[in-house]
């Protein structure tokens, strides 16, 4: 019973001592609990990965462009991917339109040379007769000046007068014969007694009287009707016929003038219709060339052009070079490639472009073959950005052991090393806390020996690969750091 009070006491008694350890120092029971990271020196390289295309680094396109004719229907052509040697065909065109074309613009070829030579030879004539209607109008228009002149300052005043001079003189004529009759009457009234033979007398000067009254009545009608009717009509004639007559100088000379500068611009016209008509004939005759299609250099056929590497067009054309498929004009219509040398071409995002530059080292990954690298350099890449904001970046590739299945058109993975330090001090990224107040300024806990908590240590970074990250200053090799405990609100 002794010895077993004695073991109570002891148990009781250790148990005491351990709450008490647990009570002074609970966070160094936290601490125990996390285990810490050693810093140690690695190898550390920085990839961008890229996806690429094999482009042939000698290409050359092969253009329908021809000068004037736009319809090309296919006979037959070379097949996509065959290997053709300089001078071979590569496709023909139906030739039956284009040939009828040219026999009818050689036929109005010849129309318009014959137009020209009509115009050049009629030309002298037209001139002539132009000159000659205008001296006619001219010689019209100063002939009437002078009639209009002469009327005005003769006939006209002339006209008045005699009408006024015949009804004076029909009025002088009347007084008299009136003052004859009344003398002869008074005369024999005087002898009381007329004679036969006074009679007669006074008879014929009553008549001569009533014939200077009538006289005088169609005097007066006729001078009424020239001052009043033929006058102011004669005036309205001519006034009428000097404006008409200054209109047709006027036209004439217009004509005159127009017509001999139009036809200046006629026959510049026409000869501009021969040239056009002469130049079309030879585009034409130099477009029947382009219906026999022939290699310019020895490569393998293509169709369409290459786009940044990318074949797109190949299927487009696979039905358009089909027999009787139609060609649009001005096209590329096949690629003649050499399939050695190749390179590669690819793009990347602005994020890689601080990290990207000149002579980087790069491994090349076919799709055909995922256990084949290629070892290349970043040849050459774009500063500004291009389509969907990409830059562009061209790799030289080693050429000499390449598989002889690798062609251009093909893809691969491009992985460009933009950083390699074979020491680099690395830490895991979850390892790293920012000041709350400057989220710049990064830190780790680090273990030290001689405090009981870890401490904060500032530390300056450097490159990140996947979950690691390098520290550039701060930490040596060695060192120990752990994740910060976040601290809880209360205390027990």
């Amino acid at each position: 019973q002794t010895e077993d009070k004695q073991t109570d006491s002891k148990e009781s008694i250790d148990t005491q001592e351990k709450a008490e350890e647990a009570k002074e120092d609970p966070k160094k029971k936290s601490s125990a609990k996390t285990k810490p990271f050693k810093v140690e020196r690695k190898p550390l390289k920085v990839e961008v990965k890229l996806d690429g295309i094999f482009v042939a680094d000698q290409m050359e396109e092969v253009a329908l462009r021809p000068e004037v004719w736009t319809k090309f229907k296919v006979l037959d052509a070379v097949e996509h991917g065959s290997y053709v040697k300089k001078g071979d065909v590569l496709v023909r065109f139906e030739p039956e339109d284009l040939e009828k074309k040219i026999a009818s613009e050689s036929i109005d070829q010849q129309l318009s040379e014959l137009s020209l030579l009509k115009a050049e030879e009629e030309a002298p004539r037209v001139k002539k007769l132009l000159e000659m209607n205008f001296e006619s109008a001219r010689r019209s228009y100063e002939e009437f000046q002078q009639d209009y002149e002469y009327y005005h300052s003769t006939d006209r005043p002339f006209n008045i007068a005699i009408a006024n001079y015949r009804y004076k003189s029909a009025q002088e004529e009347l007084a008299e014969a009136r003052e004859e009759l009344n003398q002869l009457q008074k005369m024999y009234e005087a002898d009381e007694l007329t004679e036969e033979t006074e009679e007669i007398v006074l008879r014929r000067q009553r008549f001569v009287v009533e014939t200077a009254e009538l006289v005088m009545e169609l005097s007066t009608a006729n001078r009424d009707y020239t001052l009043d009717v033929l006058v102011p009509r004669m005036d309205e004639t001519y006034r009428v016929a000097k404006e008409k007559n200054e209109l047709t100088f006027k036209k004439a000379k217009t004509t005159k003038e127009t017509s001999l500068t139009r036809q200046v611009f006629e026959m510049e016209k026409l000869r501009e219709a021969r040239a056009r008509s002469v130049e079309q004939h030879a585009k034409l005759i130099s477009d029947k060339g382009l219906l026999v299609i022939r290699a310019p250099s020895d490569g393998v056929i293509y169709y369409g052009r290459c786009l940044d590497g990318t074949w797109s067009e190949v299927s487009s054309f696979l039905a358009k070079l089909k027999p009787l498929g139609a060609v649009s004009a001005n096209s590329v219509i096949m690629t003649i490639v050499k399939q050695r040398p190749l390179k590669v071409l690819t793009s990347f995002g602005e994020k890689d472009l601080p990290d990207l530059k000149s002579h980087l080292e790069t491994i090349l990954v076919p799709t055909a073959d995922e256990e084949l690298e290629i070892p290349g350099k970043v040849a050459e890449l774009e500063s500004v950005p291009g389509k969907s904001n990409k830059f562009k970046l061209e790799i030289d590739i080693d050429n000499s052991n390449l598989p002889i299945w690798l062609v251009a058109g093909m893809t691969c993975k491009a992985k460009v090393t933009t950083y390699n330090n074979g020491k680099a001090l690395q830490i895991p990224l979850d390892l790293v806390q920012s000041e709350e107040d400057n989220k710049k300024i990064k830190y780790v806990m680090l273990v030290d020996e001689e405090e009981d908590e870890p401490v904060k240590r500032k530390v300056k970074l450097g490159r990140k690969q996947d979950k690691m990250v390098e520290v550039l200053k701060g930490l040596e090799e060695g060192d120990e750091i752990v994740k910060e405990e976040k601290k809880d609100g209360s205390e027990d």
